[in-house]
């Protein structure tokens, strides 16, 4: 009987081992399933986790952030990853690019892409953001030369501060370059002969209160005294908005009759679009088409004879082949313009 006793002993030791060993196993299994397992998602979801990534690393490399009136950064900036030579999707990236001395130099920054009256302006606010990188980085103005403003920032008192007031402090009389970039919305005055810049608290109605005329502009620089003076405008003055949606009321029609085509000798001038056509933006790329592809010249495609520098001719060609053809992509027309000495340097590289 002992050795009977023995065996079932043996038998019952042996069953609660192993019930015990099962257990664990399949507690650890369960365990690993419920903390690191990965959701399975749907086509829909993945793409619209891969879209929030993208916009969430557009805005992480921006350069300049809100608030920084001098455009500093400690950044480098990009767009989205893409194709070579400049073309669309291709990334915005100064990394390679040969950073210019700091000079005799004055930048004036303005993106406006929420307005308090107005239909939004697509990426206005991240085309000037990232243009004051390229300011310093390629054009050579030192930071504290660089005065950013966007959205309510950008209001009409504080703009026609910065053009009496602040530049005029900060130019050497016939010595320094003046560098103004706008991006956002342009309308014409009821009669279609003045052209405006609109602040962000700019009231269609009352355009002549409250925008900023290009004359103003150009006499508010003039008064300064530059040596020189250079307008990149990323606007137009069709009544439209980037997107298409209309600015005016229906029963207001729109009649362009004057446009600025003369500027005192020292200035220069690339614009977005001729006076009827709008100035388009894209989602692709994060900005409007004439502010991206004004960036991806000056990293160097558009020095096109390869010289070292890049004359503004050569620029408006580079972004009239680029914009132009962007924009028939997506069936709208937008030939950027020049007005000014077409053999004048823009950069040296």
């Amino acid at each position: 009987m002992a050795w009977l006793h023995y065996w079932v002993l043996r038998a019952f030791c042996t069953g609660l081992v192993l019930w015990l060993v099962c257990g664990s196993v399949q507690a650890r299994e369960t365990d690993t399933a419920s903390v690191g397992e990965v959701p399975q998602l749907s086509a829909e979801e993945a793409a619209i986790a891969q879209g929030n990534e993208r916009n969430r690393a557009l805005l992480n490399e921006g350069s300049v952030g809100a608030g920084d009136s001098e455009g500093r950064s400690s950044r480098s900036m990009s767009a989205l990853p893409g194709k070579a030579q400049g073309g669309a999707g291709s990334a915005l990236d100064l990394r390679g690019v040969k950073r210019s001395p700091a000079r005799d130099a004055v930048a004036i920054v303005i993106g406006v892409q929420s307005y308090k009256y107005l239909p939004p302006a697509s990426f206005a606010s991240a085309d000037a953001r990232q243009f004051a990188e390229y300011a310093r980085h390629v054009l050579g103005v030192p930071p504290n030369k660089i005065r950013v403003l966007t959205d309510a920032a950008a209001d009409t008192t504080e703009l026609t501060r910065i053009f009496r007031q602040w530049l005029r402090s900060q130019v050497n009389r016939g010595v320094t370059d003046v560098y103004v970039f706008y991006s956002g919305h342009g309308l014409p005055s009821d009669d279609g002969k003045t052209l405006f810049l609109l602040p962000h608290n700019a009231d269609r109605d009352l355009i002549d209160k409250t925008g900023i005329s290009q004359q103003e502009v150009v006499a508010m620089i003039s008064a300064a005294q530059p040596r020189s003076a250079t307008l990149f405008i990323d606007s137009c003055y069709s009544g439209q908005s980037r997107s298409g949606e209309s600015l005016l009321p229906d029963a207001r029609p729109l009649s362009l009759r004057s446009s600025i085509t003369s500027y005192p000798p020292e200035f220069s001038v690339l614009s977005a679009s001729s006076a009827q056509q709008i100035s388009w933006s894209s989602a692709e790329l994060g900005h409007g088409l004439f502010s991206y592809y004004l960036m991806k010249g000056l990293e160097g495609p558009a020095d096109l004879d390869r010289d070292g520098a890049i004359t503004f001719g050569e620029m408006q060609r580079y972004l009239v082949e680029n914009v132009a053809r962007q924009a028939a992509i997506r069936n709208r027309t937008q030939e950027p313009q020049l007005i000014g000495d077409e053999q004048r340097t823009l950069v040296k590289r």
